[in-house]
């Protein structure tokens, strides 16, 4: 999803949100019907909805910034909240909804994979020079295993 059709997903979402679950932590599967219309109309599920929901992760837009919990053990669903959020230099209006311009808050996700892709590969790099420097031992134990059988083999035999 490109950054524009991110915010203007959220801009749609968060106050359906608001008005059905306020500042109350939810899991996909508690959301308020009217949330699941707005977020999925083609009613793709559950799974693609909870996808929905993690790249609104930090997302600011409508007045409003999702927040995700993420799940405590394998099995537990991730916990949603949305906060109401003030611009800079705005009293609070109340009821009505913030003057809010939609600013995404979240980093671009392409930015975060290259960034975890590249401590992957930092760390594949240092375990490859660590085997590399272990080699000569492992060729040296391998060695003195082979000796050690052909040794039993001739005791043996």
């Amino acid at each position: 999803m490109n950054p524009v059709d991110m915010l203007a997903e959220a801009a749609r979402i968060y106050p359906a949100w608001w008005l059905a679950h306020e500042a109350r932590p939810v899991t996909v599967m508690e959301l308020a019907e009217p949330v699941r219309a707005v977020a999925d109309p083609d009613s793709r599920g559950r799974q693609f909805i909870a996808v929905k929901l993690c790249m609104l992760d930090g997302v600011r837009a409508a007045g409003f910034v999702l927040a995700r919990r993420k799940s405590v053990g394998k099995w537990s669903p991730a916990r949603y909240l949305l906060n109401r959020v003030e611009a800079a230099g705005e009293a609070d209006q109340g009821a009505a909804s913030p003057k809010v311009g939609i600013v995404p808050t979240a980093a671009d996700p392409a930015l975060a994979i290259h960034a975890e892709l590249e401590v992957a590969r930092r760390a594949l790099e240092r375990a490859a020079r660590q085997m590399v420097s272990l080699y000569p031992e492992v060729l040296r134990i391998d060695t003195a295993r082979d000796a050690a059988i052909a040794a039993q083999e001739r005791g043996g035999a």
